[in-house]
């Protein structure tokens, strides 16, 4: 384990509790305003006049900003200090939001979500790495769980809400949630928050644009994989990925300040980042892929739907911070293994259903697919954390961000392909359906490659430490 002994900031009990506010309340708004305009779309659509697959880029253009930041805000916040960062990015982040609100055209509409998408990247920069930076190694996994619970908050209250604000207002009001709680978390960070040195030298703006416009460009690549009229443009993005990441990698090797270091790719760091790949490639997927099989094979209405999906990110929100403090008190790496296994298993089980399921068994597999991925994600991420020096713990925050986007968009792709595949363009519920199933099975597999990568990293941390001890 790499050494993280730092010099903690000088912080009363009171003052170190404003900021853990702050910087929560951050976290939920920028999951929640990602989640909530989703059920808008179409209302969006017919109130701005435009095509429904233009306004898809209302969603679109904050997970690509976002993306392409992340990298960039990172190193920025280890440059300037993250309490600068995080003065500078909610007040954008909430100045997008009111832009949003008060667009009227779906140009204006989609450049301010970019705009929001760049100030979600600050928060993301600031979030974990001022964790690390307010608590001891020893603290850390409980105030991870709390960040996966209000993650998983934002995510699955967001389609609620904003299904709740439509109905009694208009779309514009979706952006206006997010305003008040960037003002306060402004006030509350720009006190509490302890203030960091900055530290000049030259910044990397060069290893931050390949890297940002290879994520965008791979995450583009799966959104057009499944038409046969882009598939070139696919094809052409991937390849132009694969360029970027190349010019990165030895541009990085040339910089006395990397974006991302390459040395923080130890064994322990790359099997965690390896493990948090798969796992969100298989929710993903599985995340997208669940509507359609509840409506086309179950018939269930979009309501049912979201009824019959919520045990999943509910039981989230209740295990993940049992899960972070246990990780405090006990090998996370098992944690992680015993979390996927359960993960796995509720993946298989909604496989398997078959076509006349009692609503029970559906609402106790998601129930317990929720269960698992609760108990594996925070003992994972400080597994991630603490394989680096503290000094790299924003660009280790900046690798876990980018890998659930890229992951993210990659279960989509997956769905994508599957509903092609299966032939349901045409719209037909049984190969909808058919296609659904197909994709679990894949997300199961994904799984299985999260629980050989977690195994292969409990085997390496159990052999460390019988090492050491002889």
């Amino acid at each position: 384990m790499v050494s993280t002994t730092a010099a903690l900031p000088e912080l009363s009990p009171t003052r170190r509790n404003l900021a853990v506010i702050a910087l929560v309340m951050t976290t939920l708004i920028s999951t929640l305003d990602a989640s909530i305009v989703n059920v808008a779309i179409p209302v969006i659509s017919r109130s701005l006049n435009a095509d429904p697959s233009d306004t898809v880029w209302v969603t679109t253009a904050c997970l690509l900003a976002t993306a392409c930041a992340v990298p960039a805000t990172s190193a920025l916040g280890d440059q300037i200090g993250r309490k600068r960062l995080f003065v500078i990015g909610v007040p954008w982040f909430t100045l997008a939001s009111l832009g949003a609100a008060l667009s009227t055209t779906l140009p204006m509409l989609v450049t301010f979500r970019a705009l929001q998408g760049v100030g979600a990247a600050t928060i993301f920069a600031v979030v974990i790495p001022m964790f690390r930076t307010l608590y001891p190694p020893a603290r850390l996994g409980s105030i991870l769980g709390i960040n996966a619970m209000t993650v998983a908050v934002g995510v699955s209250v967001g389609p609620t809400l904003g299904g709740l604000v439509l109905s009694v207002a208009s779309w514009q009001w979706l952006f206006c949630v997010s305003i008040p709680f960037g003002i306060i978390s402004t006030a509350l960070g720009a006190y509490a928050i302890p203030k960091e040195e900055s530290k000049p030298g030259h910044y990397d703006w060069k290893g931050s644009l390949y890297i940002g416009a290879a994520a965008v460009a791979f995450m583009l690549g799966m959104r057009y994989i499944a038409d046969t009229a882009t598939l070139w443009l696919s094809g052409a993005l991937f390849l132009a990925c694969a360029l970027l990441v190349g010019l990165f990698l030895h541009s990085e090797r040339r910089v006395t300040r990397p974006v991302i270091p390459l040395l923080i790719w130890n064994r322990l760091f790359t099997l965690s980042v390896s493990t948090a790949f798969c796992g969100f490639v298989s929710q993903g997927a599985a995340f997208v892929a669940l509507p359609f099989l509840f409506q086309s094979a179950y018939g269930a209405t979009p309501l049912e739907s979201a009824l019959l999906y919520a045990p999943w990110p509910a039981v989230i929100i209740f295990v993940s911070p049992i899960a972070g403090r246990l990780a405090d008190k006990v090998r996370p790496s098992w944690l992680a293994l015993i979390g996927l296994v359960i993960f796995l298993s509720g993946l298989i089980v909604l496989g398997s259903l078959g076509e006349n399921p009692a609503t029970a068994m559906i609402l106790f597999a998601a129930g317990l697919a929720g269960l698992g991925f609760g108990i594996y994600q925070s003992p994972n991420n400080r597994e991630m954390q603490l394989a680096v020096p503290i000094q790299h713990s924003a660009s280790a925050a900046a690798v876990l961000n980018l890998t659930r986007s890229i992951a993210q968009s990659t279960g989509a792709g997956v769905v994508s392909v599957a509903l092609v595949l299966n032939g349901a363009t045409t719209g037909s519920h049984a190969e909808e359906a058919q296609a659904a199933m197909h994709v679990l099975w894949v997300a199961a597999i994904a799984a299985g490659c999260a629980v050989v990568t977690s195994l292969v990293r409990l085997r390496m941390v159990v052999g460390n430490d019988n090492t050491t001890d002889h």
